[in-house]
């Protein structure tokens, strides 16, 4: 909430225009996140706030109010006060928590619910009553709607009471859960028109099938043991440019991997029973059902988030003596993700975005070649109104990598220059090591040395120097 994102994401920028126009109020998967960021925003969007701005206020609550429920489920599992406040600390210092918590993304509010489903799941492994399934199986649908991707965590509830072999307990879950298909047929019927089979597949499953991105080689595993490390500490190549620009910025990493040496001398012993068996091994097939998920989607690391909350709940479980541990833990995970996440997201900026923004919408002569055309196309939606101005273009890598011919882009180029329009791109240049950075490898050098390109505008910072450029025919 005091240190929300800096400079926003594609998909933080199109849900804040959505909210802001009301359009695309019901996005297919995560049905009623815009809904509540509309109702969310009503009053302050009234006092003159920005949209934006509110929804990461929005999802900052709700990570707040995740980790209280934690905290119950902590005192019902029977951690004493200390390993409770050190466990609800660590799922709240985990970086997939601490970045999402700060922009305005979908993945924290179905957080919530789904971890008030498994405070009512427990509640009912204690006590049998119906309330408790009950409440469990609403909390569990309500996650699944405002993130398809909780389907994975219904599917261990699901997985839990079939294993339990009682009928009545399962009926009821599956029939309290029915209400979640029941909200997307209203839904389909009040966007689409009709309840066509082909209409609700292509509602559901249409950005799957146009965007989708499954990859099951070994560079998507990489992709996902990596963004399952950065789901617990922030890795990311800006981490050296920060160190580059003042080798102060060392400190924390040598402070943080000094405590991380030291927690090796606690680690936590096996126990001789597990806790809670039923609640421990029910979330621990969600964990291994959400990371194969994640892996099969390129290894998206937003599918990640709920992991590392999970892991630090369940350690308890199946160990003992965990709390010397899990208190060095804590302090390297601060020390590490406050230093070189949440505080460097806070502050990095997006002026090179928003000068590309501005010279591409005053100007429709004006082209841009943007290293993400989306993000532009996304900000420029919130800002105007206006989805698409037809004059920015994606970068030849993105192209390559869609499977499109960068040689169109040519044609393009050299038309403007021939008419004696301007064309810009951030395509080049230092760039700090990223998912982006390696998969796009040298392709936008490669392609733009046709060209002579003439620096126009550069904002150093310590996260690594941006350069927007004017391409020109080469003399």
């Amino acid at each position: 909430m005091f240190f929300p994102s800096g400079s926003s994401t594609t998909d933080a920028w199109y849900y804040a225009a959505c909210v802001r126009y009301q359009d695309e109020i019901f996005h297919p998967h995560h049905l009623l996140y815009n809904l509540l960021g509309y109702v969310f925003c009503l009053l302050p969007s009234k006092a003159g706030i920005d949209v934006l701005a509110s929804l990461k206020v929005l999802n900052s609550l709700f990570a707040v109010s995740a980790l209280i429920v934690i905290q119950r489920i902590l005192r019902m599992l029977g951690y004493d006060r200390i390993l409770m406040i050190v466990v609800t600390c660590l799922c709240g210092f985990s970086f997939s928590v601490m970045r999402y918590a700060t922009e305005n993304e979908t993945y924290i509010v179905p957080l919530f619910f789904a971890f008030a489903a498994s405070y009512s799941l427990l509640q009912y492994f204690r006590s049998g009553e119906d309330k408790s399934l009950l409440s469990a199986a609403v909390w569990i649908t309500m996650a699944v709607l405002f993130h398809q991707v909780y389907i994975f965590w219904w599917i261990g509830f699901f997985v839990s009471f079939i294993l339990a072999g009682k009928k009545r307990p399962l009926l009821i879950y599956l029939f309290i859960s029915l209400s979640g298909p029941l909200v997307y047929l209203l839904v389909i019927r009040n966007v689409r028109g009709d309840l066509q089979l082909s209409t609700i597949t292509d509602f559901i499953l249409g950005d799957l099938r146009e965007g989708g991105n499954m990859n099951t080689g070994g560079k998507g595993m990489i992709f996902s043991i990596i963004n399952l490390f950065r789901s617990y500490v922030q890795v990311h190549g800006y981490i050296f440019n920060l160190i580059k620009s003042n080798i102060l910025y060392v400190i924390p990493g040598i402070v943080a991997a000094g405590i991380a040496a030291y927690s090796l001398f606690g680690l936590p012993l096996k126990a001789e029973k597990v806790s809670d068996p039923r609640f421990a091994y029910t979330h621990l097939l969600i964990i291994i059902l959400q990371f194969i998920f994640a892996a099969l989607a390129s290894g998206n690391a937003e599918f990640m988030v709920m992991i590392p909350v999970l892991t630090f709940i369940l350690v308890p479980l199946f160990t003992r003596k965990c709390e010397r541990f899990f208190v060095a833990v804590l302090a390297g995970i601060a020390v590490w993700n406050i230093s070189y996440g949440l505080i460097p997201l806070h502050y990095k900026s997006d002026a090179p975005e928003q000068f590309l923004c501005g010279e591409a919408f005053s100007n429709s002569g004006i082209i841009v070649v943007a290293s993400d055309d989306q993000l532009l196309r996304n900000m420029l939606y919130y800002q105007t109104g206006v989805t698409d101005i037809g004059n920015i273009y994606r970068s030849p890598a993105n192209m390559r990598i869609k499977g499109l011919d960068p040689a169109t882009l040519v044609d393009v180029i050299d038309d403007a220059l021939a008419s004696g329009s301007t064309v810009y791109t951030d395509c080049t240049g230092p760039a700090a090591v990223s998912r982006a950075s390696i998969t796009e490898g040298r392709m936008n050098e490669a392609f733009f040395r046709i060209y002579e390109l003439i620096p126009v505008r550069t904002w150093p910072s310590a996260m690594g120097t941006r350069t927007v450029f004017r391409v020109m025919r080469k003399m």
